[in-house]
């Protein structure tokens, strides 16, 4: 398991893996990256960090690191990632330090809040694109992963980063590190934005723990060791509340943020 600590600020310089291509989409969105070509790598020098909401947290995977590897690409679906609609490899590489690079796109639904409908458009788009790039180093057996969304960017921006290693107390275990940056700039509701956007990820968060145990099962031949509805039961219930206390803050960030708009008219 794992826990999310949250905190205001963009929480420090954020690392970008080596895996990212230069040509990354910025903040504003566009259109995926063409494939072709090596990545190239970038160390995200210069790079300004937008203010918003950083999320980390240190979790297990009772797994081999192998084992966890090779789950990792074995994921979709699952039962916890009905959200999840496609995955494509748009690109993969070996370096010629044996490095495996990886970008992947992924489409998710991406349900908004009844209170921030009224900044979009009916029409406009339910779907959310991710690009995720890896890198796996089996030398030292670590796979890093960086994830972020392009499209909603106006809306909000959530980037990940994700470093799975040997867990140090126990070499038959995998630890998870986690990271995530909120950031909004939805002029007067950016802070709301982005404490929806914190619950939200927290909630993907416990489903993709849950599906990743529950493939790294199948893989060891085990049974999960709840039923499928009891789990998902519990899970739910979980991200639930989550979601409720943090709508909240945002229905009362959202509100407070009209009332200022109004003084100004």
């Amino acid at each position: 398991g794992s826990t999310c600590e949250a905190e205001a600020g963009s929480g420090g310089a954020r690392p970008v893996p080596e895996v990212a291509a230069a040509s990354r989409v910025p903040h504003g969105g566009g259109p995926a990256p063409a494939a072709g070509g090596a990545l190239a790598r970038v160390s995200g020098a210069g790079r300004r960090e937008p203010m918003g909401k950083h999320c980390a947290s240190l979790g297990v995977l009772r797994g081999p690191w192998d084992q966890v590897f090779a789950a990792f690409w074995q994921r979709y679906p699952n039962p916890y990632s009905k959200h999840v609609l496609t995955e494509d490899i748009v690109h993969r590489e070996v370096t010629a330090d044996q490095k495996l690079l990886s970008r992947r796109l992924l489409t998710k639904t991406n349900r908004m809040p009844r209170w921030a409908e009224r900044f979009f458009p009916a029409n406009v788009a339910h779907s959310v694109y991710i690009l995720e790039d890896s890198i796996v180093d089996p030398q030292n057996r670590t796979m890093t992963t960086y994830t972020w969304n392009i499209n909603h960017a106006r809306l909000m921006v959530v980037e990940e980063r994700c470093v799975y290693c040997v867990n140090p107390e126990n070499s038959s275990w995998t630890e998870v590190k986690r990271e995530a940056w909120v950031s909004s700039s939805l002029f007067g509701v950016s802070r709301a934005i982005q404490e929806f956007g914190l619950a939200r990820f927290k909630s993907n968060v416990t489903k993709s723990t849950k599906g990743f145990e529950y493939v790294l099962a199948k893989l060891q031949g085990e049974a999960p060791s709840k039923t499928l509805v009891e789990t998902a039961k519990e899970a739910t219930e979980k991200a639930k509340e989550t979601a409720l206390a943090a709508t909240e803050k945002a229905k009362d960030l959202a509100s407070k943020a009209a009332t200022k708009k109004k003084q100004y008219v």
